[in-house]
């Protein structure tokens, strides 16, 4: 009998909407301690995090590579923990859908620990991941090694025990998937998060629709993952 199937789900702007409040949040925590890390204005600051984020995948990165920041210190003044009941909103219906993922469900973030369990524990949906792998489980070969890591990816495969194309990676960010992609693992893109589309039609920057090739499957939501499943050709046993 084949492996039962696995889904990889993220965290922010794919299980939640963080755009709300919790990004910007982390944004200006992030801004405001590489501020106060290199004694930078919070302009100068703000594009620094933002350039490591580009290159690296992650502003941690960027600031353990160059400035030898404790990796535990960052996180933990970075990511609100006991404001999460202000900042994260329930949805709906939205433990009802994920049991609808025929298979295990391990969430795969590049949050910290406490962060990513507040935020679970908060909308009520905590028991429904068999594993949760956040950014201090990425360390693989003494480095640190978050998403968009191919290396982080066939760690994961190896842990999951399972051929890749029973795997799949849901997910918003395009790097990420396109590394799932390179290993045959099925992606599927939440395109976007009602509270980034609304800050970009408000802009007149709309965002674009357009489905690149390492996306299986491409949609608005998590309600609308859950009715078009099948279209990532996982055969359910």
């Amino acid at each position: 009998m084949p492996p039962r199937q696995l889904w990889l789900i993220d965290l922010d702007n794919t299980l939640h909407d963080a755009s709300w409040r919790a990004i910007g949040e982390i944004n200006q925590r992030m801004t405001r301690y590489v501020a106060d890390h290199l004694g930078l204005t919070t302009e100068d600051a703000s594009a620094l995090r933002v350039r490591y984020w580009h290159r690296y995948g992650a502003t941690l990165l960027g600031m353990m590579r160059h400035h030898r920041v404790d990796p535990h210190d960052f996180l933990h003044r970075t990511h609100p923990v006991a404001e999460l009941p202000q900042m994260i909103r329930r949805i709906r219906g939205e433990h009802r859908r994920l049991l609808r993922l025929r298979g295990d469900r391990w969430l795969l973030s590049n949050a910290p620990r406490a962060y990513a369990e507040g935020v679970l524990q908060w909308m009520g949906l905590r028991h429904l991941f068999t594993r949760l792998i956040t950014v201090e489980d990425m360390r693989i070969c003494g480095r640190l090694r978050p998403k968009p890591s191919g290396l982080l990816m066939r760690h994961v495969l190896r842990h999951a025990r399972r051929p890749a194309h029973r795997v799949a990676l849901i997910d918003d960010h395009d790097e990420n998937l396109a590394a799932a992609h390179r290993l045959g693992i099925r992606t599927a893109r939440i395109l976007v998060s009602r509270s980034a589309l609304r800050s970009a039609r408000h802009a007149g920057r709309p965002l674009g629709v357009r489905r690149p090739a390492y996306v299986r499957v491409q949609v608005n939501s998590l309600a609308i993952l859950m009715r078009n499943q099948h279209r990532l050709g996982m055969r359910h046993h």
